[in-house]
């Protein structure tokens, strides 16, 4: 299964989430490839870190960047897809014509989405209508990220900001498991390890991880309904319409615009 983990902004806990669930699949002595598709290459400088302390033993964290292997995933067939039981990418759309083509090849999209996050849902939806013309099976997963003061009520309302990209976003599922934020996130990050591994362990940050990636697992395998999805690739069809004529008038006038000199 290749489970990509997008967003671009970078407070999501993106690259942490990426990282916890590969080192999950790790526990559970599923082979994993974590593949880095950002600008500032997060996930690897994280593996780096993690190589120099001799984190995680002889298990190691197969890590790749994204350059040249957008083929290779597109590809069931491929030496990346036969070997390793999940594919983790962390993803955060800097280049474009790269994040396309892993998005083509994921199966289920897992998108952060902090409490307090002022998303671009118009640019979001688009992205993925577009790549539903391409991947129609792709499933949609979103995740909400809670902030620490948000302990005392874990209540997702109408106005929350991963409820109304799910509600937005035809065939997506908000999940029900959802991330906190942590004091040492960015410590543990920074150390080159998982939250697995670190002493004391944050059991709650453990099980959130753990419940997230079952999850994941079951939205892969869950049917979608059928009218929702032929309406979500109808509107995909209807946007490349539009985009078409718009291109063509535009060219049109630019055609009709005396030339001044």
């Amino acid at each position: 299964m290749i489970i990509t983990i997008f967003s671009a902004d970078e407070f999501a806990k993106r690259s942490i989430i990426a990282l916890n669930l590969a080192a999950d699949c790790l526990l559970d002595h599923r082979k994993v490839l974590l593949v880095d598709a950002t600008a500032a290459q997060y996930a690897l400088s994280w593996n780096a870190r993690r190589s120099r302390s001799g984190a995680g033993g002889k298990s190691k964290i197969v890590m790749r960047s994204s350059e040249d292997l957008q083929s290779e995933l597109e590809d069931p067939a491929s030496y990346y897809r036969s070997r390793y039981q999940e594919i983790i990418i962390d993803a955060d759309g800097s280049n474009v014509r790269i994040t396309d083509a892993l998005l083509v090849a994921t199966d289920v999209l897992v998108i952060p989405v902090h409490a307090r996050q002022n998303i671009n849902r118009e640019a979001l939806i688009q992205r993925i209508e577009t790549l539903r013309l391409f991947n129609p099976a792709l499933r949609v997963l979103i995740v909400e990220i809670q902030a620490m003061s948000a302990f005392a009520s874990d209540v997702i309302t109408e106005t929350n900001p991963a409820r109304l990209v799910a509600k937005e976003i035809l065939t997506s599922t908000l999940a029900d498991t959802a991330i906190h934020e942590w004091i040492d996130d960015r410590s543990i990050f920074d150390q080159g390890l998982s939250i697995f591994e670190c002493n004391p362990r944050n059991q709650r940050a453990i099980a959130e991880i753990k419940d997230l990636h079952q999850e994941i697992t079951k939205t892969r395998t869950q049917p979608v309904e059928p009218a929702a999805n032929s309406l979500a690739i109808l509107h995909a069809l209807q946007r490349r319409t539009q985009e078409k004529q718009l291109c063509h008038i535009g060219v049109d006038v630019l055609q009709r615009e005396p030339v001044r000199g």
